[in-house]
């Protein structure tokens, strides 16, 4: 299958989307964690502090939608290509099929050709047998009657031999 691929700018930019969101998710969660500690302040150690909730918060509200955006533009890439690929196949399968069935009725002609040609060959079989046959009927007649003549000569040269040695 040689299809090429199409928008590599749309798959570049999910790419790009999807590392961003990667880095505000990171970002954010790791600035969050630190805010949350408070530690990062020095005279500031009073543990918990809740406005490290905001870059969280911040965090995941930027990062996932770059995230599901990147994605669903990447999404949306593969998805072409693979119908334009699937669309490529199907079409090489018509074209497959739309060969077998050229072939299969060049096969039927070629078959209904080799029938008629067998019947003629079959015809003109049975007229030469019948030629030979009537051909063949005076031989046979004359070859009979040499039979008849031989064994009527053959009996008379026996009869005679035997009427010889009787006297």
């Amino acid at each position: 299958m040689n299809v090429p691929r199409r928008y590599g700018g749309l798959r570049a930019l999910g790419t790009v989307l999807i590392v961003a969101g990667i880095i505000v998710l990171v970002l954010g969660l790791i600035s969050g964690l630190i805010l949350l500690t408070g530690n990062f302040w020095p005279g500031y150690n009073q543990g918990f502090n809740m406005v490290g909730f905001g870059p969280v918060l911040i965090g995941l509200a930027n990062g996932i939608p770059l995230l599901a955006f990147g994605a669903v533009l990447r999404l949306l890439t593969d998805v072409e290509y693979t119908s334009r690929a699937a669309m490529q196949v199907a079409e090489q399968s018509r074209k497959s099929a739309e060969a077998a069935v050229k072939n299969s009725e060049t096969l039927v002609k070629n078959t209904e050709t080799l029938m008629r040609n067998t019947e003629v060959a079959v015809r003109n079989t049975e007229t030469a047998l019948k030629a030979v046959g009537s051909a063949l009927a005076p031989a046979a007649a004359t070859v009979s009657g040499a039979i008849d003549a031989a064994k009527t000569a053959t009996e008379s040269a026996v009869a005679a031999a035997g009427a010889a040695a009787q006297e």
